[in-house]
């Protein structure tokens, strides 16, 4: 293999191949291509940043009154860029995309100082209303709004009901690049002096209790208490979806299905039976280390493998966050109020990393049950055991009901059968196994059940997890905002400022960890860029680090957009951008890009 540099402006271009000695080569780059752009951003960035006093209380939702005195301790702030990811087996550049050291303001911090006639928190300086103290609830995070009250003799009939499933899950941000859940946006624990609480319709009065085996009245889960950033909360009946099995047939096809999260039209569906057979499975080897994530597939572009996706969701409750006068979170508030009233990408993006791009308005709650096996396509071959065999062999070790016409395997499957088929057995003869590796994606319950279900499969560690969704349900569908728009719903109207910097620094920190920004993968591999490096995911046949071995020349390649280029003056009161269809552009009768290439806005 041969390996040389190849740059060009704008990019680094995809490895080309040389023929040699009749075999594919790559030329590209395996030189540090994860580079750092270290530089001040705009005048003042690099300073010690003053706090800007301009949250203030307002009179529908609490709000920041600092007030900063000369020699008080303030982050100062740099940022660097990612001008070129890693790729083609680059290495990575050590360090961090930001980085802070304390220093001292030398002036005094402008504004009105204080809360006013309002109620001020030590710990953050938040502002809350004066009803608000004394009222039993910490509506101050540290509490200090319930020190030195008076005792009381009234009892609220919230004061000892739990809050509502799943709300620490509802109040974070999100992250749609990498699809996880960042620092609270919502204030969890704020109840603005109202006692609104939920009936819980799968309440039973009678419950049995295991362990003293014997039945008793319980309240404890009657009713659960609203927070007051949520407009409506709404149990659901407890019942899943019943399971769809999949078969894909490569990473790439499975890793579209993951990312859209849809399943194929070709996938059946099972519901789930009482449960009374006796089959268990032992799998007996490692699960995979990813915890689900996309990074887990890319070992499997170069093996003959194919996958099969068990997947069903049950659903808990649904749920809607207020539109307006939204409370938000005390941490989130220090943090805007650290950001500086010019524009600056770096302390901007570093609040984007830290809470999220969005956050959510409305979802349901409830879990996720999902499993992907790795399976041999050849020992499946050898073995003459069908995609179909496999997925009800594990169907029944938990529980799960089928239709021999649904399946079309000609008859009924039992669990004896099951354990003749051996597909889980490493074949004496070539050391594989059907099924090579287990990939858990599993959200929501109590995750000591979903660890054991995932090594020994039976319909009581199923149905355990499913009872443990009520108390710990994650989010499973959800709607989301962009995270600028919290300004605008928490009532922080003169923060108008900000809210315009930080949908801009959105728009910079989304093109910035685009894929866009990877170079060509061959044979129309799909480029996926995970946090600093690219990496193509090879169609069937074809592998390499750009796809480019055991390629068919004069193939057919679909285009891909280049990124978006930057917004333009503004002119008539639009201003636009636009893209290519250039990265690759359609060869050989490939397909032409989906969407459009100009965008416009007013502004």
């Amino acid at each position: 293999m041969i390996y040389c540099s190849i740059s060009e402006p704008g990019g680094l271009r995809a490895p080309s191949s040389t023929p040699e000695n009749s075999k594919a080569l790559v030329c590209c780059s395996v030189a540090n291509l994860y580079v750092w752009q270290s530089h001040v951003e705009e005048a003042g960035s690099a300073l010690c940043l003053d706090p800007a006093c301009v949250f203030t209380g307002s009179s529908t939702s609490p709000g920041l009154g600092v007030q900063g005195a000369p020699g008080t301790a303030f982050p100062q702030h740099r940022h660097r860029r990612l001008l070129q990811p890693a790729q083609f087996g680059g290495r990575r550049c050590a360090g961090h995309l930001w980085d802070e050291q304390a220093c001292r303001a030398e002036t005094t911090c402008t504004g009105p100082p204080g809360c006013g006639q309002d109620f001020q928190c030590e710990g953050t300086g938040r502002c809350i209303k004066r009803h608000l103290v004394c009222n039993g609830d910490r509506d101050c995070r540290d509490g200090s709004d319930e020190d030195n009250c008076e005792d009381e003799d009234t009892e609220s009939p919230c004061e000892h009901l739990f809050p509502i499933p799943g709300v620490e899950k509802a109040v974070q941000g999100y992250n749609i690049l990498t699809g996880e859940g960042r620092q609270n946006i919502y204030d969890p624990g704020f109840f603005g002096g109202l006692c609104e609480y939920v009936y819980n319709g799968e309440w039973r009065e009678l419950q049995y209790d295991a362990a003293c085996e014997r039945l008793h009245h319980g309240d404890d889960d009657k009713y659960f208490r609203k927070p007051y950033n949520f407009h409506l909360y709404q149990f659901l009946a407890h019942a899943d979806s019943g399971f769809a099995f999949e078969f894909y047939d490569d990473s790439k096809d499975l890793l579209d299905a993951l990312k859209s999260d849809r399943s194929k039209s070709t996938g059946f569906t099972f519901g789930i039976g009482p449960g009374d057979g006796e089959l268990m499975f032992n799998l007996g080897f490692t699960l995979s280390g990813g915890k689900g994530s996309l990074k887990n597939f890319t070992q499997y572009d170069a093996k003959d493998v194919g996958f099969i996706r068990a997947v069903t969701k049950v659903q808990t409750a649904r749920f809607k966050m207020r539109r307006d006068n939204i409370v938000l979170d005390e941490d989130v508030l220090l943090s805007l109020q650290d950001l500086p009233d010019t524009y600056n990408y770096g302390m901007y993006a570093k609040f984007i990393n830290d809470y999220g791009t969005h956050f959510m308005t409305s979802g349901t709650m409830g879990g996720v049950f999902e499993y992907i096996l790795v399976i041999n396509k050849e020992e499946m071959r050898r073995k003459g055991i069908s995609s179909e065999e496999i997925s009800a062999c594990v169907g029944l070790s938990i529980g799960i009901t089928y239709s021999k016409d649904t399946l079309d395997l000609g008859g009924t499957l039992t669990h004896s059968d099951c354990k003749k088929k051996g597909f889980l057995e490493t074949d004496a003869e070539s050391h594989s196994a059907v099924v090579e590796d287990i990939i858990p994606r599993i959200r929501g319950g109590d995750t000591t059940y979903s660890g054991g279900l995932l090594n020994s499969w039976d319909g009581k560690m199923y149905r355990h997890w499913g009872r443990s969704l009520k108390y710990n349900p994650a989010v499973i569908d959800f709607q989301l905002q962009p995270v600028h728009e919290i300004l605008r719903r928490s009532g922080l109207g003169s923060a108008e400022g900000k809210r315009q910097h930080l949908r801009r620094a959105l728009g910079e920190f989304l093109q910035e960890f685009s894929p866009c920004r990877c170079g060509q993968c061959h044979n129309n591999g799909e480029p996926v860029l995970l946090g600093d490096t690219c990496s193509c995911h090879c169609r069937p046949g074809h592998r390499g680090p750009a796809c480019q071995q055991g390629q068919r020349p004069g193939g057919e390649v679909d285009g891909r957009w280049s990124c978006w280029s930057g917004w333009s003056p503004c002119q008539a009161r639009t201003s636009r951008r636009s893209r290519h269809c250039s990265n690759p552009a359609p060869r050989h009768g490939g397909q032409p890009c989906a969407g459009r290439d100009l965008q416009s806005r007013a502004c």
